[in-house]
């Protein structure tokens, strides 16, 4: 039997490296990870939003934001090379299907394209720090881990 395959959205993703609420959920997954318990799944778009955040933080917060973002790719090629971390590209047909989840759901494209991304890379379970994009993944007929 397969690991089940858990979709991170960048919320939870950035939990991991700038501790605050719901750190520990990030944390969870990426111990489950490690131990090939749990392939954490993501896509392109998880990056470059974990990016904006970290020189958020950095200017609000203090935080180095290089050395996070570093960090974080540091862990994620680390457990992609074990099999633990999926990467997806943003295609064409995923940014389609999720300007359909944004005009039907009202939510930020971005949300929208992890839920799709979610969705056509067959995850098991998707993983938010936002309450809202949980009721709207599942309102969309998607697991949520909460």
């Amino acid at each position: 039997m397969s690991a089940p395959r858990t979709y991170l959205d960048t919320s939870i993703l950035i939990k991991r490296y700038v501790k605050e609420e719901d750190s520990s959920i990030a944390d969870i997954f990426f111990h489950k990870a490690h131990r090939g318990e749990t392939v954490i799944c993501l896509s392109e778009i998880n990056l470059g939003e974990a990016a904006v955040v970290f020189d958020k933080y950095s200017r609000k917060m203090g935080i180095d934001s290089k050395n996070r973002m570093q960090t974080m790719m540091s862990e994620l090629v680390l457990l992609e090379r074990s099999s633990s971390v999926e990467i997806y590209p943003i295609t064409s047909l995923i940014i389609r299907k999720a300007i359909k989840i944004v005009l039907e759901q009202h939510i930020y494209i971005v949300d929208a394209i992890q839920l799709e991304s979610c969705i056509e890379n067959g995850s098991d379970i998707f993983c938010s720090a936002d309450r809202e994009l949980n009721a709207v993944a599942k309102k969309i007929g998607i697991e949520t881990a909460q």
